[in-house]
């Protein structure tokens, strides 16, 4: 197995806990606000694993060519000015940290760069959504999403991503520190990991070192 043939069944997981969370915000009376063509969030940093990174870029290879040249020309936008805000460098640097990063999350949110996915404000690879896009669900009105920042969001109570027990399996095999890489850098970065996204396991030993990093993460958060 390859690293990207984990995201899968991380997606998996990550919609069971979902599933779950949306179930006892139901029971409390708290209905989930998030709909279609309510893309708000679609601007925010999306932080992916490793691996996440590794399974969109293979989904986008599948691609008939004019959808694919597309998407990666969004790409291109988004990365051009993430250059102007002069951030690429701090997510693709290896000195990264992960704190640092979270600290200009509003300053990326305030640049306003929409996903290279959402079509019409809507998610354009919906079945294949990253887990943190899965695990962003609100019950506050829709429309106070547009300004996270001024407006009492009401995010639905989820345990610890999937993508941090993605991102310490990375860790753990590479000899390195855990790290996110926002969404819009995705393909910047596996171009320059192209080893690591090739690299592949034994089948069994891959998902039981993921299995244990999954159930390492802390319950609730």
């Amino acid at each position: 197995m390859s690293l990207g043939d984990l995201v899968p069944l991380a997606l998996e997981l990550t919609d069971i806990t979902v599933a779950l969370a949306s179930r006892r915000e139901q029971k409390a009376g708290r209905a989930i606000s998030c709909r279609a063509k309510c893309g708000a969030c679609c601007r925010q940093m999306v932080a992916l694993s490793a691996p996440e990174c590794f399974y969109l870029m293979d989904r986008i290879e599948t691609w008939a060519e004019a959808s694919r040249h597309e998407v990666l020309s969004r790409f291109q936008t988004a990365e051009k000015r993430l250059v102007a805000a002069r951030l690429v460098e701090l997510f693709l640097s290896d000195n990264y940290d992960d704190e640092r990063a979270l600290e200009v999350a509003p300053h990326y949110f305030a640049l306003g760069i929409p996903c290279p996915f959402l079509v019409d404000e809507s998610c354009g690879i919906h079945p294949h959504r990253p887990t943190a896009c899965r695990e962003h669900n609100v019950t506050s009105p829709a429309a106070w999403c547009v300004d996270p920042i001024n407006n009492p969001i009401m995010k639905v109570p989820m345990p610890q991503p999937i993508s941090a027990a993605l991102a310490r399996l990375v860790a753990e095999l590479a000899n390195d520190a855990p790290r996110l890489i926002p969404l819009t850098l995705a393909p910047r970065w596996v171009e320059r990991h192209g080893a690591l996204r090739r690299q592949t396991w034994p089948g069994m030993e891959l998902f039981t070192r993921f299995l244990a990093q999954v159930s390492a993460l802390p319950t609730s958060r």
